[in-house]
């Protein structure tokens, strides 16, 4: 057998297929069998990555006003934490040299190198400094986009119940033969 003979994801089925390979005999050289390739849902296979390890939790996919509340609540502290820590930073400039450091005049000297470094030091602490309140910014709006999914989830809730209720009293209504 050949290797395509082994591939699990290939279906040999053989039946009596009548197709005369001799149109002057009939019925002497007739083709058997067909093969195809399975494609099915018994085929789908989820990435181990994706799967939760033995004691682990997985994935939520269910939400309610409560764990909206939790999320936003996680949104808002690591944002107000990284906003503070891209302000306690200056404490790390100053340990560079401050901004004499990238003109050439902090502690790592005056000569050429020093003064590239200096600058290479300055832009990567701006970067990292803008990236945080960027990064802290972003976290804010996150949790006020929540708030709006939590107040649009809620009111939905709200129609869905009023809604129930009238078809209860809808259902009242006609088993009492229709009177109110």
């Amino acid at each position: 057998m050949t290797d395509e003979h082994n591939d699990p994801d290939r279906v040999d089925v053989r039946f009596n297929v009548p197709m005369p390979v001799n149109p002057m005999y009939p019925g002497m050289g007739n083709i058997r069998g067909i093969s195809f390739d399975k494609t099915g849902v018994e085929q789908a296979e989820t990435p181990g990555g994706l799967v939760a390890g033995s004691g682990e939790k997985g994935v939520e996919t269910e939400w309610n006003a409560g764990t909206l509340d939790s999320a936003i609540t996680w949104l808002e502290t690591h944002a107000s934490y990284l906003h503070r820590l891209s302000y306690d930073m200056a404490d790390i400039k100053e340990q560079l040299g401050g901004d004499q450091a990238a003109a050439g005049k902090g502690a790592l000297g005056g000569f050429q190198y020093a003064t590239q470094l200096g600058q290479q030091h300055q832009q990567v602490y701006t970067g990292t400094e803008n990236g945080l309140r960027t990064l802290s910014d972003n976290l804010y709006t996150a949790a006020e986009a929540l708030r709006t999914v939590k107040r649009n989830y809620e009111t939905a809730e709200g129609a869905n119940e009023m809604t129930a209720q009238q078809m209860q009293q809808a259902f009242n209504d006609a088993a009492r033969g229709g009177e109110s």
